[in-house]
């Protein structure tokens, strides 16, 4: 991957975090959260998913994936399944509504990911390297480590 591409990366996670950006704009947020639309991709990306995995991959808690998605069952957009040698464990699935979502999550970012890189063009390798690592100390700070983890790294 090259450092513009890992630039981008976080900058989108940092900038999901901190605003909705282009989602509210498109009408993607006007009747489901953006939480919401991060575990309907979720889900669509994943083999058999369940809370277990949506809540790893997601970085919430279980019970905190348990109760969106009550809320995308009630509204339609996934449904459960069993695997029929496993009865035991229940996934998730995306139905029409939830595809739509899903579909228009990934235009969305697929649009947003080719105007950022167009910007990067910009920069030379160095001050990529420059940036990568800014953004990647700001991501390092906002989820978890602390600054002395970060100078010991440095």
């Amino acid at each position: 991957m090259n450092e513009a591409q890992k630039i981008l990366d976080i900058f989108i996670r940092i900038q999901e975090h901190s605003d909705a950006f282009q989602h509210k704009q498109d009408g993607l947020l006007d009747e489901i959260g953006l939480t919401e639309v991060h575990c309907i991709d979720c889900i669509g990306m994943t083999d058999h998913p369940n809370v277990t995995k949506i809540s790893e991959h997601m970085g919430l808690t279980r019970a905190g994936i348990s109760k969106i998605s009550k809320r995308l069952l009630s509204k339609g957009l996934i449904e459960r399944y069993q695997d029929p040698d496993n009865k035991k464990e229940i996934y998730f699935r995306l139905t029409e509504g939830g595809q739509s979502v899903y579909d228009a999550h990934k235009k969305i970012h697929n649009k947003v990911r080719q105007e950022w890189m167009a910007f990067f063009e910009h920069y030379s390798d160095d001050e990529k390297v420059a940036i990568l690592r800014f953004f990647t100390e700001i991501n390092d700070l906002l989820y978890g480590k602390s600054t002395d983890k970060l100078e010991k790294e440095k």
